[in-house]
């Protein structure tokens, strides 16, 4: 089965939107540094379950072909004990008539006797084939109830992973330009040079750069801080 993910695509030339701010306290950067850290959490997290989402669409597809090839293995088996059934009848049908109810010399005893001694084994083994081709297709009957049923699923799986997956990217965005907006103001500046602070006037143009550039801001911020 395949499955199309739509791109995911956020603005990324992030602007300093806004008026700087004038001035700055610990106790809002500390509440910046810890939502920007709950946020990065729920990236990676919704990251983690598409990828999953994803992952478990592609292993549905390679097990609907392994299921496709053991229906038709198992077709083929079923296919040959009920040949096996037939054979055994005849058999059974050419010892009657051959042996039972017969005057018999010796040499036709003894070919009487090989007969019923392999329509015995031939029996046994028919008997014994039975209950494994029935446990065989019960069991696979119950895969193809719990594919079918994965089948149907999966897609709405990997597009509510895909929406959080989103949501969680937006936020990201959200609080990148909250955080930018701090380090480029006047009043934050100069402890932002100090502490190593990334250069926040050249936005980000790739979601790689998004996030690390999100990774080097929270660095900082810690920094000025004193809590890293």
């Amino acid at each position: 089965m395949k499955t199309t993910l739509r791109f995911i695509s956020i603005s990324l030339l992030l602007g300093l939107a806004g008026a700087l701010t004038a001035a700055w306290g610990a106790e809002s950067v500390i509440n910046l540094i810890n939502h920007g850290e709950s946020i990065q959490n729920k990236v990676k997290s919704t990251k983690a379950a598409l990828d999953a989402a994803t992952q478990n669409n592609n292993s549905l597809a390679g097990q609907g072909k392994k299921i496709t090839a053991q229906q038709q293995q198992l077709q083929s088996a079923i296919a040959a004990y009920k040949q096996q059934v037939a054979d055994v009848k005849t058999e059974t049908a050419n010892y009657k008539s051959t042996c039972e109810g017969k005057q018999l010399n010796q040499t036709q005893y003894k070919s009487c006797k090989a007969m019923n001694a392999k329509i015995n084994t031939d029996i046994a083994a028919v008997n014994t084939a039975l209950p494994k081709l029935n446990k065989q297709q019960d069991d696979l009957n119950a895969r193809a109830v719990k594919y079918n049923h994965d089948i149907q699923v999966a897609p709405g799986q990997i597009r509510v992973a895909d929406t959080n997956y989103r949501n969680a990217l937006s936020l990201q965005e959200s609080w990148l330009d909250q955080a930018r907006n701090l380090v480029a103001s006047p009043a934050f500046q100069p402890y932002a040079k100090k502490a190593g602070c990334p250069n926040v006037m050249q936005p980000p143009t790739t979601m790689g750069a998004l996030l690390k550039m999100s990774d080097e801001i929270l660095v900082c911020l810690k920094k000025v801080v004193g809590t890293n």
